[in-house]
């Protein structure tokens, strides 16, 4: 077997970590990995997608409490979530490039410092939503998410659009934008036949649990309702029409009233609001452990703020 290379130092803490939650489970190493990538998923997504994790968390809860796999996960999400906070590193694509594929067909990542040059070159950076329409970046085998990072980060009004035929990498893609508070899709699935297996909405949402309400960034949606079928059909603007009008909130639908997402134009307004105040703008994960101060930060008593995002499809907020 080939020998782990890191390009990041805060890899080789996680690869460790990863070798252990490989041996507490008895489960191989790419399996422990992806183990951990649906309950980083099932972690951001609101209480909604708690049967996958309880499936999947089967296979971690041998053992004592505190010596188990499961008890792992939430350390390493933690200390993912430290690396990332103090780094733009793609610390996830580090490992799983370094210690999981090694390459293996061909996946070996874009160098960050070329995403960074290929995006300066592509996107403009005072394009602004124009009608409701928003701006699409797309990225049709985007990886672990490097080039849709850079798009975000040169223009933040952007929505992005990935799509990988790797199912770890469409987890690792999503919980890279996730975690960074981006909006946008990412499918899985192959993006010259056109089929897909499924689909994630990433983007700051409410979602009303048995538990009472929660906050997440990382929901499940139908395939037909992402941007990708109509990019494929269709012009940029036209592909802004259709996808406001199939994205929309139905007013008939029973699932509708449990999920409310916060456009994007109000997630940006509470980060500039709490860093004006002399404090450290909340991270995706800080939400999701603190609901109450989400519902506060995020209520309606707020009269001037139109209820829908400038920058995304027309949305209603509640």
């Amino acid at each position: 077997m080939a020998k782990e290379q890191f390009c990041y130092p805060a890899t080789q803490p996680l690869f460790k970590q990863l070798e252990q939650l490989s041996q507490r489970s008895g489960v191989s190493r790419a399996a422990a990995f992806e183990d951990w990538l649906t309950a980083m998923v099932c972690a951001l997504a609101a209480e909604t997608k708690e049967g996958e994790y309880l499936a999947m968390v089967e296979r971690h809860k041998a053992g004592k409490a505190g010596r188990r796999g499961v008890d792992l996960m939430g350390q390493m999400f933690g200390q993912l979530v430290s690396a990332m906070t103090e780094s733009d590193a793609d610390i996830l694509g580090d490992l799983f490039q370094g210690s999981i594929t090694y390459g293996e067909a061909g996946q070996y990542f874009t160098p960050e410092y070329v995403t960074k040059l290929l995006a300066l070159m592509s996107i403009d950076p005072d394009a602004r939503p124009e009608n409701g329409k928003p701006i699409l970046v797309s990225d049709p085998c985007c990886g672990t998410g490097r080039m849709l990072l850079e798009a975000s980060n040169i223009n933040p009004h952007v929505e992005l659009v990935g799509q990988d035929i790797d199912v770890r990498c469409t987890k690792i893609t999503a919980i890279n934008l996730g975690l960074r508070g981006r909006y946008g899709w990412v499918l899985c699935g192959n993006s010259l036949s056109g089929e897909t297996k499924f689909a994630y909405r990433v983007g700051a949402f409410f979602h009303g649990s048995p538990n009472g309400r929660r906050r997440g960034v990382i929901r499940d949606v139908p395939p037909e309702q992402t941007p990708v079928p109509v990019l494929a059909a269709r012009t940029r603007s036209q592909a802004g029409d259709l996808l406001a009008e199939t994205t929309a909130e139905d007013p008939n639908s029973q699932a509708a009233p449990t999920i409310i997402e916060v456009p994007q134009w109000l997630a940006q307004l509470e980060a500039r609001l709490t860093l004006r105040e002399g404090h450290d703008a909340p991270s995706s994960l800080d939400a999701v452990r603190s609901p109450e101060a989400s519902r506060e930060s995020a209520s309606s008593d707020q009269p001037d703020l139109p209820a829908t995002d400038p920058g995304s499809p027309q949305r209603r907020l509640f």
